[in-house]
């Protein structure tokens, strides 16, 4: 089943884990099919670009708690699944199980003047893709005590980054 993590409006700061997805369950195992980043900061600042690093970990102390969404109602992420932001004491990943891709981000205001001429034409502000399972491939796999995060590495607090990470929950 498909299942979306939505980390809304965070915060930057040095170091920071912006968005984490963990699965700690023998039983099942997390599947990644696309994560997006959305500059989400409507009001005027003078933001920063950010450096950001979407990583591996292998053991986290949960932050502040993400309500993993659902497509199909009826069905329910299995136990040990979490997400969350701002997570502390974290152990990333190393070798090939460690740094996956590095991005960058801006917390600057979205350009929304210039998107007002088009509202009538279907403008939209996309998301940006942060990672995407190639075709062919099985995508990120998450099994017992594996998860991944997007770790901001830049010093800044201004603004706002929102982030969706879009996965199945399987056998393992």
């Amino acid at each position: 089943m498909a299942f979306s993590a939505v980390y809304d409006r965070i915060v930057p700061a040095a170091n920071k884990y912006m968005a984490t997805l963990f699965n700690t369950s023998t039983t099942r195992k997390v599947v990644i099919s696309r994560i997006y980043r959305l500059n989400w900061q409507v009001t005027a600042v003078t933001g920063v670009f950010h450096d950001q690093e979407l990583r591996f970990i292998t053991a986290r102390t949960a932050g502040t708690s993400v309500t993993v969404q659902v497509d199909d109602t009826s069905v329910a992420l299995s136990a040990g699944i979490t997400a969350d932001h701002a997570s502390t004491a974290v152990s990333e990943g190393t070798g090939s199980r460690g740094l996956i891709k590095r991005v960058f981000a801006c917390s600057e205001e979205a350009a929304l003047a210039s998107g007002y001429a088009l509202v009538g034409t279907g403008f939209s502000l996309d998301p940006a893709l942060v990672w995407m399972r190639r075709p062919g491939s099985s995508g990120i796999i998450l099994r017992a005590n594996e998860g991944i995060t997007i770790k901001n590495i830049t010093n800044s607090a201004v603004g706002s980054c929102s982030y969706i990470i879009e996965f199945e929950d399987e056998a393992a």
